[in-house]
């Protein structure tokens, strides 16, 4: 238990300052719950950036170290200016700086801020970070209570472990893709960061975990983030039913499913028996109950392929507005399939002020969509822009205690990159 009385405020920050060996805890608020807290983020790509960019919304400091050229994530989409959507939400209220770990001196300011830091984040394939001195084993020489965070898209160990994985490699890799069939019966990757973005949302709670007990742990916590486990127990239902059934799951609640009409398409969903009688009122297939191949969630399963079309073929007849609003009537649930100017032109999201607008310089005005449980009203974060590459490198190396020297230097080695002299400082 914590001594209380051993305790001496600076700021925001709390020195246990008469304890040896205690742990630095925080003040904390509901608008800024991690504030004081420090994060070092060397990763790249999504899911790691993100597992940071969390903590930063809840008013870490997080400081992102890139290489020269900057997260390599900031070039996969369109780019608006030095930012792509992807480094944008995982970005947000960072600061930034550009390293060359390839230089001994690089190097050397990684294990310097990482004695200060509460969590290091990052994502090279496992045992890069400790060719390159970096490593957990490196940082707890340091920092014996860091908390560290390897993510990876097969884990630290295991005959795959330095193989190398992607979003989209992990996708199908996991199963996600052989349970996303179109009607043409092939296999689909999912149009969004599945794997990536639960993993970081994964590493993130991990840590946030490791935080909580910390005070009373002897040293640091080493936290193995991979995106094969995240999709593991992101499927894990399914992974049951498939050893449970001895064989594929079979369809959900079926005929539930996507469905084109005369003007879009809708999405059908049925959580009670008696919702595919009431179905099928409303399509005007009444006969269809009293069939034995379609008597229960089972049955319907097994002869989707006779059911599915007939279920099409009405739909088609009338908008999907129109279907829904009679769905409705009917209990039933089911929602016309927006895109995303349909779901951000909604009275819903409007009224609820899911993405407010917020601004970037060199990136514009947009719709930012929140997390759950935080809002611009109870954030300071929420709304701050992400770092171009590198804008706070100089700042940083100053804290550090660098000198206008020492930085010139390290500029010339090729050890740090700076923005131009154009860019906010």
């Amino acid at each position: 238990m914590l001594d209380r009385s051993a305790i001496v405020r600076h700021g925001d920050r709390v020195d246990n300052t008469n304890k040896e060996g205690a742990t630095p805890v925080y003040r904390m608020s509901y608008r800024t719950p991690y504030k004081g807290l420090k994060i070092l983020d060397i990763s790249q790509g999504f899911a790691g950036p993100y597992c940071a960019g969390i903590f930063a919304l809840y008013g870490a400091e997080v400081t992102k170290v890139e290489p020269p050229e900057g997260d390599w994530m900031r070039h996969i989409g369109t780019r608006f200016g030095d930012h792509t959507a992807l480094s944008i939400v995982a970005n947000r209220a960072k600061r930034s700086i550009c390293l060359n770990l390839k230089k001994t001196e690089s190097r050397e300011l990684i294990l310097e801020m990482a004695k200060t830091a509460d969590i290091m984040v990052e994502s090279f394939r496992p045992g890069v970070a400790a060719r390159l001195g970096v490593g957990y084993e490196a940082v707890k020489v340091v920092n014996s209570k860091i908390i560290y965070v390897a993510v990876s898209g097969f884990g630290q160990t295991g005959p795959y472990a330095e193989r190398p994985g992607s979003d989209t490699v992990i996708q199908s890799y996991s199963g996600l893709c052989s349970i996303n069939c179109g009607t043409d019966g092939v296999p689909h990757r999912v149009g969004a960061l599945i794997p990536d973005t639960t993993t970081g949302i994964y590493a993130f709670q991990a840590a946030s975990a490791a935080l909580a007990g910390r005070n009373n742990e002897k040293e640091g916590l080493f936290i193995d983030a991979s995106l094969t486990q995240t999709m593991s127990a992101f499927l894990a239902p399914k992974i049951i039913e498939y050893h449970l059934e001895g064989g594929e799951p079979r369809i959900l609640n079926a005929p539930a499913g996507s469905y084109e009409t005369a003007d879009g398409y809708v999405g059908l969903a049925l959580v009670k028996e008696q919702n595919f009688g009431s179905i099928c009122e409303c399509l005007g297939l009444q006969e269809l109950v009293g069939d034995p191949r379609y008597r229960n969630f089972k049955a319907r399963a097994k002869h989707m392929d006779t059911l599915g079309p007939i279920i099409a073929n009405q739909l088609k007849k009338r908008t999907s507005v129109e279907w829904v609003k009679l769905f409705r009537e009917h209990d039933i649930l089911a929602e016309k399939i927006y895109h995303f100017g349909d779901w951000l032109e909604d009275e819903h999201i409007k009224a609820t002020n899911m993405a407010p607008n917020v601004e970037v310089s060199d990136v514009g005005t947009f719709p930012l969509p929140t997390i759950p449980g935080m809002t611009l009203d109870n954030s300071d974060n929420a709304d701050k822009s992400p770092p171009t590459p590198g804008q706070h490198g100089r700042e940083i190396l100053k804290k550090l205690g660098r000198t206008d020297i020492d930085i010139e230097k390290m500029l010339k080695n090729g050890a740090l990159a700076l923005p131009t002299e154009s860019s906010n400082q």
